[in-house]
């Protein structure tokens, strides 16, 4: 007998009626590993069979690489257009001295060119991969409303801007009756917390943010094969790039941090046995369970990591607040919340605000 499909759940993409998979498939990897092309392609197929409908690319990914196989890609799986979500994220593609960055000319042209590389009509959003502090935002505001107002998107949206250059955009679009941002792509995971949970806040508070998070697993640190303090051989963090910014993003440039960050490590995996899931389904449901997170953006290169990556969904449906306080003491790494002023006492921490322990839909 076959076995039971995991039931995909879907949110609102911030203050919007778009729905996406609270899980979703990115291509950064592709960038990467040119090589596996075939692969990626069933993967995604496999995902979008588990019903993942949220697909995002950058232009930036391997100098358009990853977004012509992430057409490839849709082509392959061959469902109507209107089953999939489609994101990617502008800020450098080239060479030249206007391809790069939030212009209005970069932005237009950079959005024409993604769409001949995905061969498709339209995205469903597009991102500002960066903030550009050159550019006026105003010029960036009217720009992608030019886009969205020509159909080349629906929706556009942030990835790492602060809570104050949201804001200000959100000002801007008010003010001029442009179209709005509606989500950030930002980092988000166990390890790394106090952007996400303390930084955005007021944006979820005013504007129903929603946001699109990367590196769920902290580039693979939350997946359980580093555990004993060592790189695999043949592991990301094995390569150059892993050692010289994913590993010191966590452990810090002279290992300063290793000792705190793998004491938790080694708790979140007896914690994830108890459970009886592995560490990255553990690590992935621990994110999907905050409402404040629209969807969970994972990569993969092969059909089982897609498998094992979904079934976090079922982890995070049975959620509960003592399998939440576990994990809190583990970590320890929970951020200062700020001071209530009207009462002088700390604000309740946003996850705990935003914590679903229903996985409700809304």
């Amino acid at each position: 007998m076959e076995a039971e499909k995991p039931k995909m759940i879907y949110r609102s993409l911030g203050n919007t009626g778009l729905k996406v998979s609270i899980l979703s498939f990115g291509t950064w990897l592709t960038a990467h590993d040119e090589k596996a092309e075939e692969d990626i392609i069933e993967c995604m197929k496999k995902a979008f069979e588990l019903g993942v409908n949220f697909f995002d690319t950058a232009e930036s990914y391997g100098g358009g690489v990853a977004e012509t196989l992430l057409g490839k890609g849709l082509k392959a799986i061959g469902a109507p257009r209107e089953d999939f979500v489609v994101s990617t994220k502008l800020v450098a593609c080239g060479t030249g001295a206007n391809d790069k960055m939030l212009s209005r000319k970069h932005l237009i042209e950079g959005t024409k060119n993604s769409l001949k590389r995905l061969d498709l009509e339209y995205v469903d959003v597009i991102f500002c991969h960066r903030p550009d502090t050159q550019t006026p935002i105003d010029e960036t505001c009217r720009a992608l409303d030019w886009i969205i107002e020509e159909g080349y998107a629906f929706y556009w949206a942030t990835s790492e801007w602060t809570a104050d250059q949201i804001a200000r955009a959100m000002e801007i679009c008010k003010e001029e009756d442009l179209h709005k941002p509606i989500a950030d792509q930002c980092q988000y995971n166990a390890l790394k917390r106090e952007n996400f949970e303390k930084n955005l806040r007021h944006s979820y508070e005013n504007y129903k943010y929603g946001t699109t998070i990367w590196s769920p697993i902290a580039m693979g640190l939350l997946t359980g094969k580093y555990n004993d303090g060592n790189i695999p051989e043949g592991s990301r963090m094995s390569t150059d790039y892993g050692k010289s910014v994913c590993w010191t993003e966590y452990c810090g440039k002279k290992d300063e941090n290793k000792d705190k960050v793998f004491d938790s490590l080694n708790k979140l995996e007896d914690i994830a046995k108890e459970v009886g899931c592995t560490q990255s389904q553990l690590a992935l449901a621990w994110a999907l369970v905050n409402r404040d997170v629209s969807t969970c953006i994972f990569g993969a290169t092969k059909v089982s990591q897609v498998e094992e990556n979904l079934k976090a969904v079922e982890v995070a449906t049975n959620w509960t607040l003592e399998l939440e306080e576990k994990i809190e003491a583990a970590l320890d790494n929970q951020p200062d919340s700020e001071v209530d002023f009207n009462t002088f006492t700390p604000k309740r921490p946003r996850r705990i605000v935003a914590l679903d322990t229903s996985m409700s839909l809304d």
